[in-house]
């Protein structure tokens, strides 16, 4: 397993968050996906949300679909 990734559950809902917009998405995949086509400069100002966790543009291209002890395996 590598300590860099960030392994989060897809199936989580996800806030997409850049200045004062917010959108909501029903898993992480998505926001993901919402993220990767903004501009290159919305990226490094974005963040995702996933429960307690915020994630700015360094730690998003770190996160990975699944548990760490699956990933462990």
């Amino acid at each position: 397993m590598n300590d860099d990734l960030i392994y989060v559950e897809p199936r989580q809902k996800a806030v997409l968050r850049l200045q004062d917009a917010a959108l909501i998405c029903p898993n992480v995949p998505e926001a993901w996906l919402a993220w990767a086509q903004l501009a290159p400069a919305d990226k490094e100002r974005a963040t995702i949300e996933v429960g307690e966790e915020s994630y700015n543009a360094w730690a998003i291209k770190r996160l990975r679909y699944h548990s760490a002890a699956r990933a462990a395996q």
